[in-house]
C-alpha cells in the first residue's frame, strides 16, 4: 500500500519499482524463497522512501522559488516610479 501511495503522490519514476518489488514478495514467499522474499521488500521499502523523501524536497524547492518569485514581483511593483501630472 506505501509504495501505491507513494506512486500517486510523490514521484511516480520511484515509486513504479516499488509497486514492482511489492508484488514480488508474495510469489517468492509462496515459493518457499524466504530470503528473496525479504529482499523484495526491502528494495520496496527503499523505492518508496527514497520516492517520499525526494518529492518532500522538490515541494520544498518549489515553495521557496514561488515566494522569490512574488518577492521579486513584489520589490519590482513597489519600485517602479510613479508620475504625477500637476
Amino acid at each position: 500500500m506505501p509504495a501505491i501511495l507513494a506512486t500517486i503522490f510523490c514521484c511516480w519514476p520511484l515509486g513504479i519499482p516499488a509497486i514492482l518489488a511489492a508484488a514480488k514478495v508474495n510469489e517468492y514467499w509462496n515459493l518457499g524463497d524466504h530470503a528473496g522474499a525479504h529482499e523484495q521488500s526491502s528494495k520496496a521499502k527503499k523505492f518508496t522512501i527514497i520516492a517520499a523523501v525526494s518529492a518532500v524536497v522538490v515541494w520544498i524547492v518549489v515553495g521557496i522559488l514561488y515566494f522569490l518569485m512574488f518577492a521579486a514581483m513584489f520589490s519590482a511593483a513597489s519600485s517602479t516610479p510613479t508620475t504625477t501630472t500637476y
